[in-house]
């Protein structure tokens, strides 16, 4: 190529390659604006922007008292991956616990259970036994699971669980 088409043609590839590069991309803190904006306007939560639950807040200290047969401590969080979880021991340091998991019942974490064990009729959309896991209890979308363990009460483990979880379902 003669060297007076060269200085042309590298010109040319110059004009085109900076129009290339301030195309109508919006910047990095325009994009972060409009994925806000769109995820504001979307019609339901997703799991990733749901808002997160306080399950130490859904049951009050008398609630816990009466499930354990003695008064607890202040409910501990303890998240387990993203589902947020509370878990209430005695205050007299005895064995024995009350703990809630609240969240999505679907998903990656999800609430509902692999096996869904038994089915326990009358609470929730769809509820599960899963014995010395817990009571699994759908409502809509959301679920819980309240595990009631080693208690001094006159009622069963499950029926403990029953009446706790009719409490947080009114929550949901």
């Amino acid at each position: 190529m003669p060297r007076r088409l060269i200085v042309p043609f590298v010109a040319a590839l110059a004009t085109v390659t900076a129009a290339c590069g301030s195309s109508q991309q919006p910047s990095t803190s325009q994009r972060g604006q409009s994925s806000a904006a769109a995820a504001s306007t979307s019609t339901g939560p997703s799991s990733s922007t749901a808002v997160k639950l306080d399950p130490c807040s859904m049951l009050t200290t008398d609630q816990v008292t009466a499930a354990l047969g003695q008064p607890p401590a202040p409910g501990k969080p303890k998240p387990i991956f993203d589902t947020p979880e509370c878990e209430w021991d005695p205050a007299s340091g005895d064995n024995g616990n009350v703990t809630l998991d609240v969240g999505p019942w679907e998903g990656n974490p999800g609430i509902k259970p692999i096996h869904t064990d038994t089915p326990v009729p009358g609470i929730g959309d769809e509820a599960y036994n899963a014995g010395n896991t817990g009571l699994n209890v759908r409502k809509g979308s959301q679920g819980l699971r309240i595990w009631v363990f080693n208690v001094h009460s006159q009622s069963t483990r499950l029926d403990l669980e029953k009446q706790l979880a009719a409490v947080v379902l009114a929550k949901l």
